[in-house]
């Protein structure tokens, strides 16, 4: 029966489109995470929890913080397997990897994630339901993971502030905007020649609050340097609230 499986690693294939891609045929980062998000959803679908079963709960997925190492960005028309897994959860936090291949089983981004799951009543976090971990085959632990911790910056010297307003097409089914957008609207704060000339190497990305349509938000950006290495550090203000800090390191 489908509610006594019990949930291992899931794969799927898929071809990249050409309008998820950059003008150098690049697939957009933003693009890259949703497939891996779907393969997640189908997944909880193929046991009982997807979208439809969540929301008879009343409940719903949010991720917390994604910690994004690539190699490099799969190409137009590539094929490409996206792949997830649970690693292990507690009380609170489920915490989940990803990862793209291509067809000679290179691996080109590996993900690691932090998801709580949200009433959609309350609209807060609340703790891992059973109906949820029984079908999860990854250990449980009191254990909690981090992340690496984001710098301390003075954002009153940020070097770009860029305006956006949250449209409907934004918001998803859990009602709040999809996380692929902040990658959108932090990365597009960078020139198109940056963008060009440099490749996302690293990008931890930590979402702190909500916005919601009509929402008038900043895409602030600070570049730095590290020794070789160049930072460029991002956030995304609603009013003086922070909704999601970013760092990416590029080569």
């Amino acid at each position: 029966m489908r509610g006594t499986q019990i949930m291992t690693y899931y794969a799927e294939k898929f071809i990249v489109p050409f309008y998820e891609c950059d003008p150098a045929g690049a697939m957009h980062l933003s693009a890259a995470m949703n497939h891996l998000v779907l393969v997640s959803e189908r997944q909880l679908a193929a046991h009982g929890l997807g979208p439809e079963d969540m929301n008879r709960l009343a409940l719903g997925w949010v991720t917390t913080e994604y910690l994004i190492n690539v190699t490099r960005l799969p190409r137009q028309h590539e094929v490409i397997e996206a792949r997830t897994e649970v690693s292990q959860y507690n009380k609170f936090f489920c915490y989940r990897n990803y990862w793209l291949f291509d067809q000679a089983g290179n691996e080109l981004v590996a993900v690691r994630s932090t998801w709580v799951v949200m009433s959609l009543s309350a609209r807060r976090m609340i703790k891992m339901p059973e109906e949820l971990t029984s079908k999860y085959d990854a250990p449980f632990s009191k254990q909690v993971l981090t992340m690496p911790h984001l710098p301390k910056l003075d954002w009153a010297e940020n070097q770009v502030d860029k305006a956006y307003q949250v449209r409907y097409f934004d918001i998803d089914s859990n009602r709040h905007v999809n996380n692929a957008h902040y990658f959108d609207w932090m990365l597009d704060a960078l020139t198109a020649t940056f963008l060009r000339e440099n490749q996302l190497q690293e990008m931890l990305i930590r979402y702190e609050h909500e916005v919601r349509y009509g929402d008038q938000i900043q895409s602030q950006l600070i570049q730095t340097t590290a020794g070789d290495q160049m930072l460029t550090h991002h956030r995304i203000l609603n009013g003086t609230e922070i909704a999601a800090e970013a760092q990416v390191k590029w080569r």
